[in-house]
């Protein structure tokens, strides 16, 4: 038998016909939508928040900042009381890693009685134990030590015999016959208004979820349960008000301690809610 032709009848033409319309439809509909797709692929621009977020998270945990110090802010002498403060309470405060705890008197008696005045003085300046060179300040002088290490003693009532260019409580006795300087209108407006703007962080409203999500910024300095390092300060055993405090101080642009240049750039951008969460956060950190 020969091959015989395929007919195909009148309906069968029509089904076929109006089968490859819809396949051509449906073609030229995807060609349609995957060109769309590639053209807003190529024109769309993240929007201000995405890029906020993205430069938030990108960010560097610090800045060196580097340039002429202010003629007004380097003639300006800190107190002991303001070292001590900035530089030493983390641990002495909190006796952390050892540190004698200011006001225990036994504990510096017995120190100053074993070592000497002198002793103190050196084991201060040069470091010992978890104790960092001048306490991690490289910046103060042998005399600023000495200062404040007589400031200490002075907390803990030990007497001593150090005599330095002040009282050791940092008030520099005024010279015969001058008259002390009144605080001018300026110092105190600035009191006020730092004292005004630590009030109005509310820290009993503070969120120690979100505040932990705003530490990971301070994990490397500071350490995950705010035990510190050698050169940067523990956190744990802080109360709130305390860490609100300094926060609010470093996003003034105040000058606090010698992390300074660290720290400010980083508070800069803090809002009040922000750091009454992050004050909440690490007050729960148990020394």
């Amino acid at each position: 038998m020969g091959n015989q032709p395929i007919k195909i009848d009148t309906g069968n033409k029509v089904l076929l016909f109006i089968a490859s319309l819809a396949l051509l439809a449906t073609v030229l509909f995807l060609v349609s939508q995957l060109a769309t797709w590639l053209a807003g692929m190529q024109v769309s621009q993240p929007d201000t928040v995405s890029e906020e977020r993205i430069a938030q998270r990108i960010a560097p945990i610090g800045q060196v900042v580097s340039g002429q110090v202010d003629a007004v802010e380097e003639a300006a002498d800190l107190s002991p009381g303001d070292i001590y403060s900035n530089v030493c309470a983390a641990c002495h405060d909190s006796g952390a890693s050892g540190a004698p705890i200011t006001d225990d008197t036994d504990e510096w008696s017995n120190r100053l009685n074993d070592k000497g005045l002198e002793g103190l003085f050196e084991n201060s300046i040069s470091g010992i134990g978890a104790m960092p060179a001048r306490g991690g300040d490289s910046s103060l002088t042998d005399e600023q030590v000495q200062e404040v290490v007589a400031y200490m003693l002075d907390q803990a009532g030990v007497d001593h015999d150090y005599e330095g260019s002040g009282d050791s409580n940092g008030n520099d006795e005024a010279a015969e016959g001058e008259e002390p300087v009144a605080t001018t209108e300026t110092g105190e407006a600035a009191a006020e208004e730092e004292a005004e703007a630590v009030a109005a962080i509310a820290v009993d409203e503070g969120d120690a979820e979100r505040g932990q999500s705003r530490y990971n910024t301070c994990v490397a300095c500071h350490g995950a349960q705010g035990q510190g390092t050698p050169v940067f300060p523990a956190l744990a055993g802080r109360d709130a008000e305390y860490i609100a405090d300094k926060l609010v101080r470093y996003r003034a642009g105040e000058t606090v301690g010698d992390q300074t240049a660290l720290m400010a750039p980083n508070a800069a951008n803090l809002s009040d809610q922000d750091i009454a969460d992050l004050a909440v956060y690490v007050a729960s950190f148990e020394d």
